[in-house]
């Protein structure tokens, strides 16, 4: 994962405003991120280009900055972020490719550990823990998300430069494992998803019935006035007071707990969809690796019958 502190901070690669004259007193330093993003903005390509390499620097929020200009700009700005990311790409599949027994193996506890927590949420039943089971989805939810953050920016590098140049077969295996890593956290973030839900349609069921027994309440003190039963008719609005106040209730929490579910799935299936959409690219691009190969063999073979029955 690629995450440095203090982003902000002046470091020995920084750039001085001032040139070759020393600072003056008082005088800014162009240090950290900032000082990056600023010569970034330059409308000359070769500063721009020369702070692109001192980027990656700062961790993810660098990657994210390299990511963008590959993805939005053209030109020779463009290029040299994309072979940027290309060249960090290739350092960081190595080691993750050299690292993928004990990283599989450290994912393993940690799904583990979040299973179980997903196991209790799932067994809270009662009207008070409806609450506290989508609280606990929107946590596995967040928690998930958060450790899934690192691939997804890599996989978003790769797809924002994969139409650049061809990839190697070492990026090819980076990508299917990318992939691979994502599906388990991603089947936890579905499971959680329908937790929440399952509080959802609880509440749901809840309140109808509180609706439901309100009016049939409404009902039997028509039917007891009709008797002129003046007790039957006080206790019939009685029962019914108490079911309508807790329909309002359930009512509010209802409309709370439907929000937060929308928000969850929507956010799974946008999640869904970026992982879909960089599976595709991978299947595209292992698919034109192919036939380039296959288009090579037969270059290949025409050359060698060209130099046998043609040759001079």
């Amino acid at each position: 994962m690629l995450v440095l502190e203090n982003l902000d901070q002046p470091k020995p690669y920084d750039a001085v405003r001032g040139g070759q004259l020393p600072p003056p007193v008082g005088g800014v330093v162009l240090g950290g991120l900032a000082g990056v993003k600023h010569r970034l903005s330059s409308s000359v390509s070769e500063h721009r280009i020369a702070a692109l390499r001192e980027t990656l620097n700062y961790g993810d929020a660098g990657l994210k900055i390299v990511i963008k200009i590959c993805q939005s700009e053209t030109g020779p700005v463009q290029r040299a972020a994309c072979d940027l990311l290309r060249k960090r790409l290739s350092s960081i599949a190595r080691e993750k490719l050299q690292a993928f027994v004990a990283s599989s193996s450290d994912s393993e506890a940690e799904v583990d550990s979040n299973q179980k927590i997903l196991d209790r949420s799932s067994g809270a039943v009662s009207e008070k823990n409806d609450d506290r089971q989508l609280s606990e989805a929107e946590l596995i939810f967040e928690t998930i998300t958060q450790q899934m953050q690192p691939n997804l920016l890599l996989l978003e590098a790769l797809v924002a430069s994969v139409e650049r140049e061809e990839f190697t077969s070492e990026l090819i295996n980076f990508w299917d494992l990318l992939i691979l890593e994502i599906q388990e956290p991603l089947k936890e973030l579905r499971q959680a998803v329908g937790s929440a839900i399952s509080a959802q349609l609880r509440i749901q069921w809840l309140y109808n019935q509180a609706e439901s027994q309100a009016n049939q309440w409404q009902q039997r003190a028509l039917l007891a006035l009709q008797k002129e039963d003046e007790n039957s008719v006080r206790l019939a609005l009685v029962r019914k007071q108490i079911q309508f106040d807790k329909a309002t209730e359930l009512k509010i929490d209802l409309d709370d707990q439907t929000v937060r579910v929308e928000t969850l799935n929507r956010n799974l299936l946008a999640l869904e969809s970026k992982i879909a959409e960089a599976n595709s690219q991978k299947e595209i691009l292992k698919m034109q690796l192919h036939f380039a190969r296959v288009q090579e063999q037969i270059d290949f073979t025409f050359s060698q019958v060209n130099s046998i029955f043609f040759s001079p």
